[in-house]
């Protein structure tokens, strides 16, 4: 007999189908693609690098995100680019060991470590130039605290 309510069909089942198939969702969106590379990380650290070699200030502060760029500049508002000519940043030497935690990189160098994150479509760079400190957070020319 039809009363004209719709009948539920749920039962006890459903939420841990539901559970798991999130749950499958969120691994193959990790194995595809949707999780940063950390080769990627390492690779616009070394492009970074590449560009301070060069002396392409432009091109070196375009890898950096929005806020690092406005430290480059610093408090008298200059711009990014005099700001990285101003510094003295080591060279890096051969790549070493990229480590990501989740949007973050570490990316360690032979003489330097760069940080970045993911922003936007693609990794930059949030610290460069620096040096660990022990217990205390590193220390950077560019960026960083």
């Amino acid at each position: 007999m039809n009363t004209g309510r719709c009948s539920s069909t749920f039962n006890s089942e459903s939420p841990s189908r539901l559970l798991l198939a999130a749950a499958a969702l969120l691994v193959l969106l990790a194995a595809s693609g949707c999780a940063p590379d950390a080769t990627r990380a390492a690779s616009v650290a070394q492009d970074f690098h590449l560009a301070i070699a060069a002396s392409d200030w432009s091109a070196a502060c375009a890898l950096l995100q929005p806020a690092t760029r406005e430290k480059a500049a610093g408090q008298d508002g200059g711009s990014c680019e005099t700001g990285m000519e101003s510094l003295h940043l080591p060279n890096a030497g051969a790549l070493g060991v990229t480590k990501a935690y989740g949007r973050e990189a570490l990316v360690e160098f032979e003489g330097d470590t760069v940080f970045v994150a993911v922003s936007g479509s693609g990794w930059l760079v949030t610290a460069a130039g620096c040096t660990p400190r022990g217990e205390s957070p590193y220390s950077c020319e560019v960026g960083g605290k």
